[in-house]
């Protein structure tokens, strides 16, 4: 038996527990199956086959793995009518052992009550320890995301019902926008400098001082007469300028 499918029932998946009456604790799960669902059969004839594997001289066991929901339920407090005609498939795990538990997406998960649908993986085979039986062993858990017929079995609130009694709305998802490519930026308009001034014009150098030998004559007129610069210095007629400040 590779694995069935069902609403899982009474899942310790995660810790395991010990049974009352028994000494060991175990992972354990149920799995309930409408009867009109062909794993019915399925199931029935793996558990008669490993009856006569492990029995050859016919069956004496007590326990059985597999059977009508109301032949192992029927007057417990714990009994739903709802899944009178079913039938339900109990599988264990021993302590060492601890069972796989996914979602569909392949990431494990935590999150599992009873009313869920699920794939749970197992084998089926006979034992013989004390009158024996035929045992269905918990290999493995995937839960799927289909919406479970009857709801939640258990009588614990789920995280949304939880957040929803304060009043709290539930999350939405917010998707962020792709980033866009910053606008470009225009640079502020830098004012031009200011104009340089000229540098100041050069005077010109300043003409010669006449002297009394000039006898009244300006520079100009010596020059248009003529006279050098030096020949005016030299006969007396002008001297230099001072330029000391």
């Amino acid at each position: 038996m590779n694995s069935v499918k069902g609403i899982i029932s009474f899942p310790k998946l995660f810790e395991p527990k010990t049974a009352v009456g028994a000494t060991e604790a175990k992972y354990s799960c149920a799995v309930l199956i409408p009867p009109t669902d062909p794993q019915v059969a399925v199931i029935t004839a793996a558990v008669e086959a490993a009856k006569v594997k492990s029995f050859p001289n016919g069956y004496t066991g007590e326990d059985e793995c597999w059977g009508p929901y109301d032949d192992k339920y029927a007057g417990k407090n714990y009994y739903d009518a709802r899944f009178a005609g079913w039938w339900i498939l109990t599988c264990s795990a021993k302590e060492s052992d601890k069972p796989q538990v996914a979602g569909m997406d392949r990431q494990p998960t935590m999150d599992v009550h009873s009313g869920m649908v699920c794939h749970v993986f197992l084998g089926i085979s006979g034992y013989t320890k004390g009158r024996g039986g035929i045992g269905g062993w918990l290999n493995g858990v995937i839960v799927t995301d289909e919406e479970p017929p009857m709801g939640r079995l258990d009588s614990s609130m789920s995280v949304d019902q939880m957040v929803a009694s304060l009043g709290q709305p539930a999350p939405t998802q917010v998707t962020m926008p792709l980033s866009q490519p910053a606008a470009p930026v225009t640079p502020a308009p830098v004012a031009p400098p200011a104009p340089v001034a000229p540098p100041a014009p050069v005077a010109p150098p300043a003409a010669l001082i006449m002297t009394a030998a000039a006898n009244g004559s300006s520079y100009e007129d010596y020059v248009k007469a003529g006279w050098s610069d030096q020949q005016m210095i030299d006969g007396g007629i002008a001297i230099k300028p001072s330029y000391d400040a």
